[in-house]
């Protein structure tokens, strides 16, 4: 009887130890995927894990406001750098060379584009808009037909009609990244597939270029990183698509991942994107 009413009290004590802690947990992990700081925890439990409780609250609230201040910070920073530039852009159209001018609004366009980057990548882990019921396949193609439609050699095979919850911009912008990046860098072509697997939905675009040497495909999904300059020379950027879509594809629970395919006499017959989403 002893023992029994022992072996209670240890079960009861830890219970009491443990529950608050599983939850303090799941709330870690809830404020590492939304940065979301709303409804905090009410502290339970013995003194010492309320404290904690209370402690990580306090950092949450500390986090949340500086994540604030940033997003009101970019976009200032954002219509402060936009509004010149868009004043250049009037500007240049008085400058008598074509040829000049021509030069002056694509380095306008191209700083516009880069900025456009970084605003949206410092964005990308607390965005606006709510998870959507979105048909991928429909909007895959959508995407497609844009590049179509501007004379881009881009292919797809179409698919099966596949729903999810998610963010309709932000995943449009990561499929234009990569078949951009993939029109740029891999021979003029690209070709789009949509796939179902167990538990998962993976995008697919591959191209004909010379891929990326195994040691720097790593590297590659870093921002501000491009290839080799005589691969890339003249098509603009700052190196910041391919972190853009990976970071897009982690705030969806999902990843992106790059691979060289090889080519039947053991070469290298192009370079595979694959974008897979959780099916939740």
């Amino acid at each position: 009887v002893i023992y029994a009413l022992l072996v209670g009290a240890i079960a009861v004590i830890l219970q009491r130890l443990t529950r608050p802690l599983k939850a303090l947990t799941h709330r870690v992990e809830h404020f590492a995927a939304t940065r979301d700081a709303s409804n905090p925890m009410v502290p339970s439990g013995p003194a010492d894990v309320r404290q904690l409780i209370t402690a990580h609250n306090a950092l949450e609230g500390r986090i949340a406001a500086l994540l604030d201040e940033k997003d009101v910070m970019l976009g200032a920073i954002g219509h402060d750098l936009k509004t010149p530039l868009a004043a250049l852009r009037v500007r240049i159209e008085t400058v008598d060379d074509e040829a000049q001018r021509a030069k002056m609004a694509a380095t306008i366009d191209d700083i516009a584009r880069s900025l456009d980057d970084i605003l949206s990548l410092a964005r990308v882990g607390r965005p606006g808009d709510p998870l959507e019921v979105t048909d991928l396949t429909a909007l895959t193609a959508q995407v497609v037909e844009e590049f179509e439609d501007m004379g881009d050699a881009v292919g797809f095979a179409g698919a099966e009609r596949i729903t999810l919850r998610l963010r309709p911009t932000w995943l449009r912008r990561a499929l234009r990244n990569l078949v951009g990046n993939a029109l740029r860098h891999g021979g003029g072509a690209a070709r789009v597939d949509l796939k179902r697997q167990p538990g998962t939905v993976t995008i697919t675009v591959e191209d004909d270029g010379p891929g990326i040497p195994a040691d720097e495909i790593a590297r590659m999904l870093e921002p501000f990183t491009r290839g080799d300059p005589s691969r890339n020379r003249g098509t603009g950027g700052a190196g910041l698509g391919l972190t853009l879509a990976r970071a897009i594809a982690e705030q969806h629970g999902g990843s992106l991942t790059l691979a060289n395919r090889a080519s039947d006499d053991g070469g290298v017959a192009g370079l595979t994107a694959s974008l897979t989403l959780p099916l939740t």
